[in-house]
Formats: structure tokens, sequence, C-alpha cells
């Protein structure tokens, strides 16, 4: 019997501060094994997500304030050593049906609300460029596995986490993953074709109603068009137009040391490797409602899934 979307988020959601991890100064200690595990179990070996939640009550066991920008650094470092601990730990050939050579993490911080302006993962062979986080239903080019970090917001409405399961929509419909998607003209990830998105949004996705003003969460996904679950993001507005908004967020993704392993990807999904814009299309354009958009619309008849 498959397991609803709504399902699959709540039985994703793990509490950082059940784990038992020391601090010392501004750092926390060894990601606990058993966390490390659990993560394996959900992502690598499960319905391929897992949602670590809870930072605040971690650090103010430790007499630490999630609004205190130092203490927000060290547990957003916590939370990517805990993605780099999982994805040392799995067997990462089992999850691509196409050979990649990942050989590390990368990981950046970006502007989760206004535009980022240089913007890149991998220098070493893909070019900077701007880049806005709110995407219609997607999935990041050529990496198994990726981790999303949200939070503390600041005067932010919105702006959740969207989890899609194309793998059950594509099972369902028998639609090949490769007919799933399409290049995005100014990015190097992969949209869900307009023909599937509707019916994806309408029944096989959920926004992840978690507490992004006064937590930090983590979003650990089997991110492969092939067997993984894509994602979007919910529009982020300011709760207070006459004050600034602040929505951090850092990136985690594998690479690997050369493009010919991104050309390889892209051909297996019979795609042509991108030739990417480096500027994002003007607001209120069509291209930029295609690819810029938020979901909110077709996920507005949804009940919030699950708050911990």
């Amino acid at each position: 019997m498959s397991i609803s979307t709504k399902d699959i988020v709540k039985q994703a959601m793990v509490d950082i501060s059940d784990y038992e991890v020391g601090l010392s100064g501004e750092r926390f200690g060894s990601v606990p094994a058993e966390l490390t595990a659990r993560l394996d179990e959900l992502v690598a070996d499960g319905a391929g997500l897992a949602v670590c939640h809870g930072l605040s009550s971690l650090l103010a066991r430790h007499g630490k304030d999630i609004h205190d920008e130092k203490d927000a650094a060290a547990a957003r470092d916590y939370l990517e050593a805990i993605f780099r601990a999982f994805t040392a730990r799995t067997d990462l050939e089992r999850h691509t049906p196409v050979v990649m050579e990942y050989d590390k993490v990368a990981s950046m911080d970006v502007d989760g609300f206004n535009k980022n302006t240089s913007f890149t993962p991998n220098s070493d062979h893909t070019e900077s460029r701007e880049f806005l986080t709110t995407k219609c239903v997607h999935f990041d080019a050529a990496t198994t596995f990726i981790g999303n970090v949200y939070g503390p917001n600041t005067n932010i409405d919105g702006g959740l986490p969207i989890v899609c399961d194309t793998r059950a929509y594509c099972r369902a419909t028998g639609v090949e993953p490769a007919d799933l998607i399409e290049l995005m003209p100014h990015s190097y990830n992969v949209a869900v074709r307009p023909a599937h998105a509707e019916a994806i949004l309408a029944e096989y996705a959920v926004a992840v109603d978690v507490d992004l003003r006064h937590d930090m969460v983590m979003v650990v996904l089997n991110n492969e068009v092939d067997g993984g679950l894509a994602h979007a993001g919910s529009t982020p507005v300011l709760a207070d137009p006459a004050k600034p908004g602040k929505r951090p967020l850092r990136h985690m993704e594998l690479q690997f040391a050369d493009g010919q392993n991104l050309n390889n990807w892209y051909r297996h999904y019979r795609l042509d490797m991108p030739k990417v814009t480096v500027t994002v299309p003007a607001a209120n354009t069509a291209e930029h409602d295609r690819y810029h958009r938020g979901v909110d619309g077709a996920l507005a008849a949804q009940a919030p899934s699950v708050r911990s």
C-alpha cells in the first residue's frame, strides 16, 4: 500500500533535541551515531525524507538562544555536520541510476528572500549567477541527496518547504522519470513539466508546516529524479511590509571533481547540458512566473501538514 505524502512528512520528523550532544564554545560535538542512523533509515532506506527540527530546544538546554546570531550559526553548522555524517555513512551508488563520482559535500549560505547576485556551489565547473530561491516544483541537478537549512526567519510569513512525491506520481501514471522534467533556462536545476506539476501539487505534495520564526529546520531529501522526491517552496512575504525581512538558507549537496559527471547526469535524463543565463528573469514576466512563483494557489485547499 502506498503512503500519502502527508504521512511521509509526518513520519520524517526528527527532533534533534532528543539526541544528546555537547557544546564547547561555539561548536557542537560529534554527531551521535544513533542520529546518523536515523537519517539513514528515513532518507536512504525509507521514503526519502527527514525533517530535522528542535534546534531552539537544543540550544536552550545549553543556555543559548536561536535568535542570537552566533548561537544560530553554531546550530546551522551542527545541521551541516549531521548532513555530512549521513552522506558519509550512506552507499551513494545505490541511489543513483547513473555513475557519479561524488567526492565532497558543498554548502552555501544564500538569501531566501532577496535576489542572490553571485551564486554557485561548484565554481570549478559552473558559472556564478544570479539566483532566487523560491521556485516551482523541481529537482536540484546531479546530486542524489540534498540538505536545506531554513530559519530562523525575521518578519517573514510563508516560505515553507514543500515536498512532492513525484516517485508515487510516476508509479501511478506510468510517466518515465526522464519525461517528467525539463531544463530551467536560468538554473542548472530541472523543473517538473507544467503538464505534470499541477497534478503533483494537487495530489502528491504537502507544505511542511514548521516554525521557522523560533526554530531552525533542515530538510534532507532523496533528490534523484528516478526514485526520489521533488521539492518547491511557498512564497515568502513580509509579515509587516514596513519592516525588513530576513530568511536565511543554507544549501548542501553532493559534488564531483569535473563537469563531465554533470553532463552524464543530464544525458541520462535525455537533456542537453544547459546554457545557463546568469541573470534571473525580470519580475512580472511569464518566464519569471513559470520558474520563480510560489505554489500557494495549488496548495491552498490543503490543511497544514504537521507541526511538532
